[in-house]
């Protein structure tokens, strides 16, 4: 039986005294205080976007940093991604009449698109995320959705969904539920984004989970925290083939793409029509903006 590592060992004792979530609480607040004296020269330096900032306790929920810097630069390379891989498509974000951010958290990314004359909307199933959002994001809507669909729209309500850092937290039948419910309120021809831990992750893989990856199964860990980062999930741009063909046309897949989601992968789906001839999947390599 392998040794445990002195971390592990510790997190485990914690677990059993029933004081794990306390212990994380304390580490967080001595990492936020720890970014005060950054975060106020990063403001002062006006690198803020004239926008609310979350507090520390949300920026480590959604971010796992307290730094007020990654939060915004981060959340803008995320929208910039977007811009670009839209664009590379024909598809101006400025011409994009309603937008769904799935999974929104505190408006990392969805901030950016403030000046856009699009409908902005945005959804997360925790409620703590969404009430600070509709206090201080007053020009987008936001709506709380439970771990299960459906969602609250009505169908075909949306030109563009993203989805960013989501599916990395979803296995089955999550997966595929939720695939089936951002195809329901897309309208047919529109875009789906989502970022997923592909090929950048495979050295944190076992080796019988590196054959799985490579045959185009989904690679689950933790499944029981589903929806939490404690939940990882791991697929190829070959399992996007296959698995969303009969609701999605795979538009381009970008190693190590998504920018403000570093290392990884973005991918670009269109939502089907009665229509659809079989376009061409372009394969971008990518690179990746490093994490503080």
């Amino acid at each position: 039986m392998p040794r445990l590592s002195a971390r592990a060992v510790l997190k485990a004792a914690l677990a059993r005294l029933r004081m794990l979530d306390g212990a994380r609480r304390i580490r967080d607040a001595v990492t936020a205080l720890s970014w005060v004296a950054h975060n106020r020269r990063f403001l002062r330096a006006g690198g803020g976007d004239n926008l609310p900032i979350p507090p520390a306790r949300l920026l480590m929920l959604t971010t796992a940093s307290p730094s007020i810097e990654w939060f915004v630069q981060s959340g803008r390379a995320g929208a910039d991604s977007i811009r670009a891989q839209l664009a590379r498509h024909d598809t101006p974000v400025s011409e994009v009449r309603t937008i769904l951010d799935f999974g929104c958290g505190c408006g990392r990314v969805l901030r950016h698109w403030a000046n856009l004359s699009a409908e902005i909307h945005g959804c997360d199933y925790n409620p703590v995320l969404i009430r600070w959002c509709r206090q201080r994001l007053p020009f987008a809507q936001f709506e709380t959705n439970g771990l299960e669909p459906p969602l609250p729209y009505p169908t075909a309500s949306f030109d563009l969904i993203y989805a960013l850092s989501v599916f990395t937290h979803l296995p089955e039948p999550l997966h595929s539920r939720w695939v089936a419910e951002l195809a329901r309120v897309l309208r047919p021809g529109g875009h789906l984004i989502i970022s997923t831990h592909g090929e950048a992750y495979l050295d944190t893989l076992s080796a019988s989970e590196r054959d799985r990856f490579h045959a185009a199964e989904l690679v689950v860990r933790d499944a029981d925290a589903a929806g939490s980062n404690r939940c990882g999930v791991f697929f190829s741009a070959a399992y996007l083939r296959r698995h969303l063909a009969p609701r999605f046309l795979l538009r381009e897949h970008v190693t190590r793409g998504a920018r403000g989601n570093p290392p990884q992968d973005l991918s670009l789906l269109q939502a089907r029509t009665s229509s659809s001839p079989p376009p061409p999947t372009s394969h971008r390599p990518g690179t990746a903006v490093p994490a503080r």
